[in-house]
């Protein structure tokens, strides 16, 4: 993935480097092709792909090391997410002479290998969305206003909808935590955290691209590209972030390995992708 995911200044930025750990357990995930953008199940045990532009989606069993092609679509590999217990998950797709706006939701369950469109869900739900429970009192998505780029959030058994972001700008990226308590979003470069009620500012936390919640909440984890030509990008390492305070942490510091995508499979261990050679690793951070 050459262009830009997105731009930063770094001077502007609130970073604090920590060290840069050395690589310690990291294990290459023994699959073939260009894989990117993995988003670990709930119960740690499969992971989602797509190739480069997010193009199809794919099941990866992290432990037996295989994989398994779900969709050949182009764009199905954005926004993809699981459902709490880990045995299904919902991704978008849409036909080759269509715009990505047409996209319609799917599932896939582990269960029966069976695909289900969900015509009720708005694609652009994704990837907050987590299933429905027909013990559910309440059932909470976020999602970018695309007319005015803010970030709302809608009970979906309700219909209730309101305003997450009320601070000027153009939001986008958000991800809910596991509780459905706190939001985190990015406007321009930095990234910020939210109460999902949407009564209080966003505190700033750091910049670069968040891409993951700790399973416990605590922690944040997101990478950082570096470009000097604003398209091509040169490096890319990954950051920790403190959800309540802006005190990131740089936890990889390489030159071989351009670390993208990092998503948690337990409280120490994460899933990422190189962008230089579509290879997927497993590394203990801790």
């Amino acid at each position: 993935m050459k262009k830009r995911i997105f731009y930063f200044l770094l001077s502007a930025s609130c970073i604090s480097f920590g060290y840069g750990q050395n690589f310690k357990n990291l294990e290459r995930v023994n699959v073939n092709g260009y894989f990117t953008n993995p988003i670990v199940s709930s119960n740690g045990k499969f992971a989602l792909l797509t190739n480069q532009h997010f193009s199809g989606v794919y099941l990866l069993d992290i432990y037996n090391q295989q994989i398994k092609q779900i969709s050949d679509k182009e764009g199905s590999g954005y926004g993809y997410t699981w459902n709490d217990k880990g045995d299904t998950f919902y991704f978008r797709q849409k036909n080759k002479d269509e715009f990505f706006i047409n996209s319609k939701t799917f599932s896939y369950s582990l269960l029966d290998n069976k695909i289900q469109e969900l015509p009720e869900i708005n694609p652009n739900y994704l990837p907050s969305f987590k299933g429905f429970d027909s013990q559910d009192e309440s059932n909470i998505v976020i999602y970018t206003n695309l007319n005015t780029l803010q970030i709302h959030a809608k009970d979906l058994i309700t219909e209730k909808d309101w305003i997450i972001t009320q601070d000027e700008g153009q939001f986008y990226n958000a991800l809910l935590s596991h509780d459905r308590k706190k939001v985190v979003v990015h406007k321009g470069a930095n990234i910020y955290v939210y109460d999902i009620n949407g009564q209080k500012n966003g505190i700033k936390i750091g910049t670069g691209l968040a891409t993951s919640w700790s399973p416990n909440d605590d922690f944040i984890i997101g990478f950082l590209d570096q470009s000097i030509d604003g398209h091509t990008i040169e490096n890319s390492e990954i950051f920790i972030f403190n959800p309540k305070e802006c005190s990131p942490k740089k936890i990889t510091n390489t030159e071989v390995i351009s670390e993208m995508f990092p998503s948690f499979i337990d409280e120490n261990t994460i899933l990422f992708s190189d962008d230089k050679t579509g290879r997927i690793y497993t590394f203990n951070i801790k």
